[in-house]
């Protein structure tokens, strides 16, 4: 059998983001812009000497022969992109994702395949929106070679790729924001451009590469449904005495999961079909779980799979290797099954992110109760932008009166309404009870919701009622202790909280429970924070890290501040840069510094007065004037 042609390239894979919604809302608009931003991408390549070798609709599948050409390549068409949505109305504007690797590939025709490609498709998906993911033979084959910073996102767990990949954020110029993008709550057209990039992304997959083929399904077969999953009893690979072990688990995972995520709907199998692709013809699941236990005298071993039902590929796989005793069986089965929920609807939100994955392609319109949630959490989430909080707002009002009896709808209404107070302009202070109504009606659902007590606590806190506020955040932790969401949302607005004299917040040798509650709970807080911190490995949220830079800052710890928000990191949002901008300043990095400082105020404003009037916002007038000298010595007016 002849053997594949094979090369070592650079491949740049890149994509719209929220296309199908774009082409949904205006497709003639949408059509023309991407056949501009084409050109773009086209004049670029082609003058680095690289190669477009496959598309599809919005995506780009790209080839260098240099990573260094085409780390280069993607600041330009990013630059140039930037450049072309500022002079435009908001409605033409498109923002890409891009992903970055260098690797081994296969060769057949024009075309290219293999491992090398799949990585670059899958760290599209992690990056931010409008930025650039690298793997880490990029970074170590361009560094020091290319005018940019990088951000170390960590080890990142990639579909269908065996092993993590390191990866980087690649932190483009900054200071380049149109003045029509300057913020105002009042002015609900300004882009914030949040990308939440710590998290994984949630970009939509570049299209399906390398045999994804899909099952045939019958014409009568159910519709798959989002948010239906199947669990099929693990398959005992080991001895008869694993049996009940294995079944066990199975029964105790479908049971764990629909506790856990009462809106999803939990099919238990009672034993394995024949053919997996059957489940969704007769079920019209989204999602399987399936796996094997095997054991070998007190060693066991258990393998668990999130499957897309659609395709049978695997979205999420784990194995446990545990010693087994009779002593021990139920604490072992515990632990697993604890685990493997929270990976995938707890802290971990696989499942979450994947689904979210599939709402983007199919745009937002009609979306069902569920999707619409899931959308909030895993899309909205990590884009903040005017467009998104308005789909959020309009599918979570919609979703209440569809099923006014699903709590994490009012819970989410809830927290929308108050970032549309903060960050948006969409509501007064005096409209924010609309937000208290909404929470109350999801605590009338579900009594021990400790999100809806978080997001009451937030609300709490913009109507400075501070010991209610105290009371619903409290109430919140002691529901859900291990709830990295709850627990960011909770401590950062206890640090802010209360009246803290600058004295108080720079009491470092304090006694424990000296700060804890009343009018300053700046300790309780940081307790919080740093368990939200440890908690939240895959960086899902940006509460805690936002909250924990003011805090190491005053303390004089500016890089573990500066490692606290490159964990979050959002080029092009005004907060994160003005922060990261403190910090560089506090370890005397000046020219890191001027850069984000400058990316700050042309986003925002280079007045103090302005920047104080923020920071009386969110009630952190102390922290301001602990900033304020910093802020001055580099450009505030």
């Amino acid at each position: 059998m002849e053997s594949a042609e094979r090369k070592l390239a650079a491949i740049l894979a890149m994509d719209v983001v929220d296309y199908s919604a774009k082409m949904s809302q205006d497709e003639q608009v949408t059509l023309r812009s991407l056949k501009e931003c084409r050109k773009i991408i086209e004049n670029v390549v082609s003058s680095q000497k690289g190669r477009v070798f496959n598309t599809a609709g919005d995506a780009f599948m790209i080839e260098f022969a240099s990573p260094v050409t085409a780390v280069d390549s993607a600041i330009k068409i990013q630059k140039q992109i930037r450049e072309r949505n500022n002079q435009l109305a908001e409605n033409e504007h498109l923002e890409f994702r891009m992903g970055l690797n260098m690797g081994d590939i296969m060769i057949e025709g024009e075309n290219l395949f293999g491992e090398g490609v799949n990585i670059a498709s899958r760290l599209e998906g992690v990056a931010p929106v409008g930025g650039i993911c690298v793997s880490e033979m990029v970074y170590s084959m361009t560094k020091g070679k290319v005018d940019v910073n990088f951000i170390d996102q960590g080890q990142k767990n990639l579909k269908n790729i065996d092993e993590p990949v390191r990866a980087f954020f690649v932190e483009q110029g900054t200071g380049e924001k149109s003045k029509s993008k300057k913020r105002s709550r009042a002015n609900t057209k300004f882009n914030i451009n949040w990308a939440i990039a710590g998290a994984i992304g949630v970009g939509a997959i570049v299209f399906a590469l390398i045999n994804n083929q899909q099952v045939p399904r019958e014409e009568n077969s159910a519709p798959a449904e989002l948010n239906t999953l199947v669990v099929i009893p693990l398959e005992n690979l080991g001895t008869d005495s694993s049996i009940n072990f294995a079944n066990g688990i199975s029964s105790d995972l479908a049971n764990g999961l629909s506790r856990a995520a009462k809106s999803m709907n939990v099919i238990n199998l009672g034993k394995r079909p024949e053919k997996l692709e059957e489940i969704t013809d007769k079920t019209g699941a989204s999602y399987i779980i399936s796996g094997n236990v095997r054991q070998a005298g007190d060693a066991i071993r258990l393998s668990v799979n999130l499957l897309d039902a659609s395709n049978l590929s695997t979205v999420w796989t784990e194995t446990y290797d545990k010693s087994m005793t009779a002593s021990n069986i139920f604490e072992l089965q515990d632990e697993i099954v604890k685990g493997v929920i929270n990976e995938l609807v707890g802290n971990g939100a696989i499942l979450a992110r994947d689904i979210a994955k599939e709402i983007e392609k199919k745009g937002t319109d009609n979306l069902s109760a569920y999707e619409c949630v899931t959308y909030v959490t895993q899309v909205h989430h990590n884009t903040w932008s005017p467009e998104t909080h308005n789909q959020a707002l309009e599918c979570l009002r919609a979703a209440v009166v569809s099923d006014p009896s699903y709590s994490d709808a009012w819970t989410y209404l809830s927290h929308e309404i108050a970032w549309g107070y903060s960050l948006f302009g969409t509501f007064t202070k005096e409209s924010l009870n609309e937000g208290i109504q909404a929470a109350d009606n999801a605590l009338r659902l579900d009594p021990e919701s400790g999100m809806a007590y978080a997001h009451k606590a937030k609300i709490l806190f913009f109507q400075q009622d501070w010991q209610a506020m105290y009371e619903a955040g409290e109430k919140a932790v002691r529901l859900a202790p291990a709830n990295s969401e709850v627990l960011g949302n909770v401590g950062q607005i206890m640090l802010w909280a209360g009246d803290c004299s600058i004295e108080e917040l720079t009491d470092f040798d304090a006694k424990p429970e000296t700060y804890a509650s009343g009018r300053c709970g700046w300790q309780t807080a940081f307790q919080h924070l740093i368990k939200a911190y440890k908690l939240d490995t895959t960086n899902n949220f940006p509460y805690e890290n936002y909250a924990l830079h003011d805090y190491y800052t005053i303390r004089g710890e500016y890089s573990s501040a500066l490692q606290a928000m490159e964990r979050t990191a959002a080029p092009g949002f005004f907060w994160w840069d003005l922060k990261v901008g403190i910090a560089h300043a506090g370890m005397g990095n000046k020219d890191k510094a001027d850069a984000h400082f400058n990316a700050a105020f042309e986003a925002s404003s280079n007045k103090l007065s302005d920047w104080e009037k923020e920071y009386q916002f969110f009630n952190a007038s102390n922290f301001f004037e602990i900033y304020k000298p910093t802020l001055i010595e580099n450009g505030l007016e």
